[in-house]
């Protein structure tokens, strides 16, 4: 499927911070669905410091798509 110029006019973009991009490609490193990559930079983005913590367990642990769910929902949680 081609995007076309004006489908995008409505589409807001926003910037990645190193963080996110770090983020991101260990997810995808990592064999994640797009599913759970979307949901979890969503989840992610509300928070400066759950970006930080979630960084660290994906380098840490590498974790199973499973896992990291279970982890993305106890910050939920906990909020």
């Amino acid at each position: 499927m081609v995007i076309q110029k004006d489908q995008l006019k409505n589409v807001k973009i926003e910037k990645m911070t190193s963080k996110e991009s770090a983020i991101l490609a260990q997810m995808q490193d990592l064999g994640y669905s797009q599913g759970i990559i979307v949901t979890a930079m969503r989840i992610l983005s509300q928070s400066k410091v759950a970006q930080e913590d979630a960084l660290l367990y994906l380098y840490d642990e590498r974790p199973t798509e499973d896992e990291f769910i279970e982890y993305i929902a106890s910050l939920c949680e906990n909020k």
